[in-house]
């Protein structure tokens, strides 16, 4: 046994093992643990701690807290993730899990019923904020595992998850137009000039996603063959003072390509004839950045601000029922399935990462999708 037990006082032992070379210093590394208990269970202790050590898995003793963790893991990550990611994980973080009691708790001791206890006592946000907060504590104790700092992740097993109170499908079933409410719609941001009528067609008629409309470049968009790359989403409207954006990738970080029909191309024509005028108007003070959407001098748009400002104008002089701006999104896969497109195809136009996401989130339209195929089908095997 690469170790030794020392009796201090009667129940108590310090356990001293080696623990291999410090990578960082090039010694050799001889912990003391103090064990309070019979002799025998001293000696499983030590027998554990010199096998952990043997078999890789070993961790060394730290005071590390969940706080301290969570303040260098998300610096680690910045890098991989898009910057409202970051954003919004780092605001998760120093606004709510550090000013709770978890956050000075060692990340060793920390165990399952902490994190229910926490999730359970944060009771101002909605459910799906509470998977946030999940999804931030997950990945960073994961990582915690990767970097041999606690054997196990705690948060991996938890029974009483934090999951959204309502379905993906009844979200899509409630934040959707029928097809005269979309017409509607349309209608109203045609009357509001070339830039609401592109932006909200192609919208409409692609179910692109808020930031990959503000990030989409009149280089992305071949009029020719009527084809939209989609590449990038705008994360933020601008950095420092010079209006650059800042893009990331699509949600899924694929590059997609969709085809818009004849009327969306006449759109986007007229809108660019339209920002031209614009650029000339605005000579030096008009800020290029090839940005397909934006404001008058050529800024990006700001993207948080759509949802509460134009977009609401647009719902109350249409007279539709109000959605939020992802409800469009919903609208376009809705009145693509029951114009009996694939399934295949709607998942690929919405750039979703698996086809059991659309089927998901539209599980309820498929019934009538079903009675239609089955009347079909019916007519051709009975020769009707």
């Amino acid at each position: 046994m690469q170790g030794s037990i020392k009796r201090v006082k009667e129940g108590v032992y310090r356990l001293r093992y080696d623990a291999g070379i410090d990578a960082a210093t090039g010694k050799r590394r001889q912990p003391m643990v103090t064990f309070r208990g019979k002799r025998e269970a001293a000696e499983k202790k030590l027998r554990d701690l010199v096998s952990a050590v043997e078999n890789g898995t070993y961790v060394e003793a730290s005071k590390m807290t969940l706080g301290q963790w969570l303040t260098d893991w998300i610096e680690v990550i910045k890098p991989r993730v898009r910057p409202a990611t970051y954003d919004r994980y780092k605001g998760i973080i120093d606004n709510t899990i550090s000013k709770a009691p978890i956050a000075t708790l060692s990340i060793q001791k920390l165990r399952p019923l902490h994190i229910e206890t926490f999730y359970a006592n944060v009771t101002a946000v909605s459910a799906s904020t509470k998977t946030l907060y999940h999804n931030v504590i997950n990945s960073a104790l994961r990582k915690a595992v990767r970097d041999r700092l606690i054997p196990s992740n705690p948060a991996r097993d938890l029974e009483a998850r934090p999951r959204r109170s309502r379905g993906k499908s009844e979200d899509a079933r409630q934040h959707c137009w029928t097809v005269t409410e979309a017409q509607k719609f349309l209608d109203a941001a045609n009357a509001a000039g070339p830039q609401p009528a592109a932006f909200y067609g192609v919208a409409l008629h692609t179910g692109m996603r808020k930031g990959e409309l503000c990030g989409l470049t009149w280089a992305d968009v071949d009029f020719d063959t009527r084809k939209v790359r989609v590449v990038r989403s705008l994360s933020k409207g601008f950095v420092g003072e010079d209006g650059k954006p800042v893009f990331g990738p699509t949600k899924t970080g694929r590059v997609r390509t969709v085809t818009i029909d004849h009327h969306t191309a006449d759109l986007l024509r007229v809108h660019r004839a339209a920002q031209r005028e614009d650029k000339m108007a605005q000579g030096p003070a008009y800020r290029e950045h090839g940005l397909v959407f934006a404001r008058e001098d050529g800024k990006p748009l700001l993207i948080n601000n759509l949802g509460q400002r134009e977009y609401a104008g647009l719902i109350k002089a249409a007279g539709v029922k109000p959605i939020k701006f992802h409800g469009m999104r919903h609208t376009c896969a809705t009145l693509m399935l029951q114009a009996g497109q694939p399934v295949q195809v709607v998942s690929e136009r919405l750039g979703h990462a698996k086809v059991s996401m659309t089927l998901e989130v539209y599980a309820h339209v498929l019934p009538d999708m079903q009675s239609e195929a089955a009347d079909a089908l019916g007519a051709l095997l009975q020769r009707r």
